[in-house]
């Protein structure tokens, strides 16, 4: 006989660690808390992709998945969504999405799992190119002639010297008047 499969797990920013087990109760309890067949995540790119976009609701079917763990934990789904960042959140997406490739019989498994590694494969190429030209636009920036020049206390861009153009404060333009009229001309109730 041969030795269990390893479940994927993945750890909290508190360090907790929660395995990610994905079978027909699995599938039940997430389809009944937040109305998504966690099976079709792995569908139509398009699908992956609407999936994979909505973090909230991406933490919503994570929280329902580990619902057992948690009920032994005595910790809320509030509890669960403060422990996660973007990271941790990450590594839990990648379990799940291992998971359910590993719920499939073969062939179809081995299909499933040729997707997630074209999918992981272009995703990260498309994360460099953008941190690429990210880097490139902030070595191009100028941000010294943002700054204000010593001995100049306003500001030099032109949004602002549009807003305070042909304007002068005067005295009472800050308030209420002693007279019982408005900044505007208009006279207050009594």
């Amino acid at each position: 006989m041969s030795e269990p499969r390893k479940i994927s797990t993945f750890a909290t920013l508190s360090g907790r660690s929660f395995s990610v087990p994905v079978n027909y109760l699995t599938v039940k309890r997430v389809r009944e808390l937040c109305g998504v067949n966690v099976l079709d995540i792995l569908g139509p790119g398009e699908q992956l992709a609407g999936f994979l976009s909505d973090d909230v609701k991406l933490l919503e079917v994570l929280c329902a998945v580990v619902r057992p763990q948690l009920h032994e934990l005595d910790m809320s789904d509030d509890e669960f969504f403060a422990d996660i960042n973007g990271e941790t959140l990450r590594a839990a997406t990648n379990a799940l999405i291992d998971e359910v490739a590993d719920f499939f019989p073969e062939p179809r498994k081995g299909l499933v799992k040729k997707v997630i590694a074209k999918v992981r494969s272009a995703a990260a190429e498309m994360e460099r190119r953008q941190t690429a030209a990210a880097e490139e636009a902030i070595s191009k920036a100028d941000f010294g002639s943002a700054l204000p020049m010593p001995g100049n206390s306003g500001s030099t861009s032109p949004a602002s010297s549009a807003l305070t153009r042909g304007r002068t404060r005067s005295a009472n333009s800050r308030g209420w008047r002693g007279d019982g009229s408005t900044k505007t001309g208009c006279t207050r109730a009594s």
